[in-house]
């Protein structure tokens, strides 16, 4: 029976103990977000997972592991986009194959930061693959290294050294 009293008695406390709120006018930490909107066809290409879900992964994979001061957001295009500071947007082409043998990722990449564009025209990583190699490896490998290039590109000019 003295249950209930105890039990009463602990929530009030608990309650009293909570950590208190943020305050309104504190600055908030969060770091700035890069917005990557990816203008692709709607096409399902070869492999397990979609063109978009690949250059979504990759690049955000990519751009984390350079340890910049921002987060990543990806989105597919669509109408009524606001406008993003800083945003990169990525009219993908494909991956197809420019000589024998090998593995061609296709893409114009746009950079707008504080309102000011650097087109750094079309993308192109080359890979060749190995003889047996996993399809899904291999796209994977040529969206890899056109988000390494991409991030080089893109990183002189989000923090420009002093």
């Amino acid at each position: 029976m003295k249950l209930l009293p105890t039990a009463g008695a602990l929530l009030l406390a608990l309650s009293l103990g909570a950590a208190p709120r943020a305050r309104a006018d504190a600055p908030s930490a969060r770091p700035p977000e890069l917005e990557i909107v990816v203008i692709d066809s709607l096409e399902r290409g070869p492999g397990r997972i979609t063109d978009f879900d690949r250059i979504n992964e990759v690049f955000s994979q990519v751009i984390e592991k350079r340890h910049w001061p921002l987060t990543v957001h990806v989105e597919r295009f669509a109408g009524n986009l606001p406008a993003h500071d800083p945003e990169l947007r990525i009219f993908y082409k494909g991956i197809y194959p420019e000589d024998l043998g090998d593995q061609t990722f296709h893409a114009w990449v746009i950079l707008t930061d504080h309102g000011k564009k650097t087109d750094f025209g079309i993308i192109r990583f080359r890979y060749y693959p190995r003889a047996a190699e996993r399809e899904d490896d291999v796209l994977e490998r040529v969206v890899r290294g056109a988000a390494e290039l991409t991030a080089d590109k893109i990183g002189p000019l989000l923090f420009p050294k002093p």
